[in-house]
């Protein structure tokens, strides 16, 4: 799966260039007073509802975090990381005490978001929703996230139950299907019909760039024959498609492929706008996908 996208920033004019396949729906890039975010179509009729994904644009952490590292979890300053994520929520409108964060650990652990949590992880690592990489909620006024540089995000709304939530899902994490877990959540806690949720599948490492080892191939063992629909070899590299696994997960549990949205913005391919674990072979900054109802 080739990159379709590729950014370069003259000046103040971003410019796109795009190949854009007719089933991917566009993920516009919003300047806000200090930062960039992006924000999916798919989710533009939905007023009751915002969300973002952030770039690594507008902060002020330097080096390798340059400059809106939202990460405790990395060697950056942790109050410089603070006062990122003070300035990304005032640009949003959303108070940062009003957003969860969780502590990520590559499982597929799905947390039911309540509003005594609001504000868990929102000002140090300490307090974040420990072993979770997935929270679900039909709360308002709290702004759930998971923290990415690779992996892959995916936000999740369910219109008719109002409920969302948000995944962190690199290898392992879809290997152990959380994407389905998720969906199992909002459906055992909430009664979301899969026919009824959105999905929208944020910038990540894509399967251009994503080589991988014999292990993580037979981490996919249980997938079956489904296995060779999301890895490929490329010049004797084997490569993973992250988010064709995704999207699998939910097609088959009844999500409706029209109402799946993804983008091709690659992390690796654009370091200059997304924090890339595998461009800056570890030492990077994290950016954030988050949701909230109003």
């Amino acid at each position: 799966m080739a990159c379709r996208y590729s950014l370069y920033n003259a000046g103040n004019v971003f410019l796109f260039f795009l190949f854009l396949p007719l089933n991917v729906y566009i993920m516009k890039f919003v300047q806000l007073k200090n930062t960039l975010i992006g924000r999916f179509s798919i989710f533009e009729p939905y007023h009751e509802m915002t969300h973002f994904i952030s770039t690594r644009i507008g902060g002020y952490s330097r080096g390798p975090y340059e400059s809106l590292n939202l990460g405790y979890g990395t060697d950056d300053d942790a109050d410089t990381v603070t006062r990122n994520r003070l300035l990304l929520a005032e640009d949003l409108g959303i108070p940062l005490d009003w957003f969860v964060f969780p502590r990520q650990t590559h499982s597929n652990h799905v947390y039911r978001v309540v509003e005594g949590d609001r504000g868990l992880g929102s000002m140090d690592r300490q307090t974040a929703i420990p072993d979770t990489d997935a929270l679900v909620t039909h709360v308002r006024h709290t702004c759930i996230v998971v923290q990415v540089a690779d992996c892959v995000p995916v936000l999740l709304f369910d219109p008719v139950q109002r409920v969302i939530a948000v995944v962190h899902a690199g290898w392992r994490g879809t290997a152990s299907a959380i994407v389905a877990e998720t969906v199992r959540a909002m459906q055992h806690h909430y009664g979301s019909r899969p026919a009824d949720i959105l999905a929208a599948i944020g910038p990540s490492i894509q399967g251009c760039c994503y080589q991988v080892g014999e292990d993580v191939y037979q981490a996919f063992v249980s997938w079956d024959n489904t296995r060779e629909k999301i890895f490929q070899y490329r010049n004797h590299q084997l490569l993973l498609d992250l988010v064709a696994a995704n999207q699998l997960l939910l097609l088959n549990l009844g999500v409706d492929a029209r109402n799946i949205a993804t983008t091709d913005y690659c992390t690796r391919c654009n370091p200059g706008y997304f924090f890339s674990s595998r461009y800056g072979k570890g030492n990077t900054g994290r950016f954030i996908a988050g949701m909230m109802l109003w």
